[in-house]
């Protein structure tokens, strides 16, 4: 799905630093241990097509996911069970899968993520490398260690799976209602206690009776009161990494309201990577550090990156990342309050709906 958004990112001078065109001429499958998912940075040469099928592909600046908009909606069907009430971590099970698919991205063994993937999964990571682009691990065995993992409905129908945020985008209900008539299938709830790692909802799927990992999507935690999930403001006075936030750019090409958020020309903490959000909207986007034989990237150059945001109140975190020591650190938490305030904002958006 091609974007509208703006490049997310720009030089002080409109010139796109190295990162931009770095990644502009590549494209990148990027694998969070929560998330797991597509990642296309600023790409402009994004097919409007995914990997050999023929269907839409994947947006080029949905943040640090092509999925990275609004949370994915959390169902809460009948059978709901924990992993203990069932076999669902078993050896074989779809919490032993999930944790096998995780342990192969971090090993990067695409050929082990393509055979734990449902034929259907629109997102096997093998199939997007054979068509040209490039997957980048992430996470070690500690960090997955970390993670909790239960299966949470272990009985969902194709109707939870189209209330899962991005389903609707990559499946046809009448044909994935037929593909899966016979399939066993469970719904996994993967928590990280990461603050650069979304919480996911995981659908898992028996296919020639083996389980099977077909889609997934961000939990949905949005509050009806935009204002209970906002913490308190911090605002990087040592221009560490964030210089301002414009709430009010006028995007010359997208109609997607976006905050334009401008770094500074010298990094003043040691990290390699930042990731910024929008905490309502739960679009990201961000910049990191790469030197090897594939291609350089640099955010130190006085970059711009645009993020959407919920109009109707919102709050923008930045947070810097150190890989190497596995440390992060929120640098700039910033508010948007719209004009009237967020109470009047939200109750004014329900009653048009």
């Amino acid at each position: 799905m091609v974007s509208d958004r703006d490049t997310p990112l720009q030089t002080s001078d409109g010139n796109q630093p190295t990162m931009g065109t770095s990644i502009s001429r590549r494209r990148v499958i990027h694998s969070g241990l929560a998330t797991t998912v597509l990642v296309a940075g600023c790409l402009d040469d994004v097919s409007s097509g995914g990997p050999s099928d023929g269907g839409d592909g994947t947006g080029s600046d949905e943040g640090s996911e092509a999925q990275s908009t609004d949370d994915g909606e959390e169902t809460d069907g009948e059978g709901q069970a924990d992993a203990e009430a069932d076999d669902s971590d078993s050896d074989d099970g779809p919490v032993s899968v999930v944790y096998a698919f995780l342990n192969a991205a971090v090993e990067e063994d695409l050929d082990r993520m393509s055979e734990l993937s449902h034929s259907q999964n629109p997102l096997d990571p093998a199939a997007w490398v054979e068509d040209g682009w490039e997957f980048r691990g992430g996470g070690d065995e500690e960090e997955i260690e970390e993670i909790e993992i239960a299966v949470i409905n272990d009985d969902p129908t194709v109707t939870d799976i189209f209330e899962l945020e991005g389903a609707a985008f990559w499946f046809e209900e009448d044909a994935l209602a037929e593909t899966l008539e016979d399939a066993d299938m469970a719904l996994v709830e993967i928590t990280a206690d990461d603050p650069t790692e979304d919480d996911m909802l995981w659908l898992l799927a028996t296919e020639n009776g083996d389980w099977r990992y077909l889609f997934a999507a961000p939990v949905d935690d949005t509050p009806d009161d935009p204002e209970e999930a906002f913490e308190e403001p911090i605002e990087d006075e040592d221009d560490d990494v964030v210089v301002e936030i414009d709430w009010e750019y006028d995007s010359p090409t997208s109609d997607i309201q976006q905050a334009a958020v401008t770094l500074t020309e010298e990094r003043g903490i040691d990290v390699n990577r930042i990731e910024i959000k929008s905490t309502i909207e739960g679009a990201s986007t961000g910049a990191y550090d790469r030197d090897d034989d594939e291609f350089t990237a640099s955010w130190d150059t006085g970059a711009t990156l645009y993020i959407p945001y919920d109009t109707d109140g919102d709050q923008i975190v930045v947070t810097a990342i150190n890989e190497a020591e596995n440390e992060s650190t929120v640098v700039h938490r910033e508010h948007y309050e719209p004009e009237g305030g967020i109470i009047e904002a939200v109750q004014a958006r329900v009653r048009i709906r």
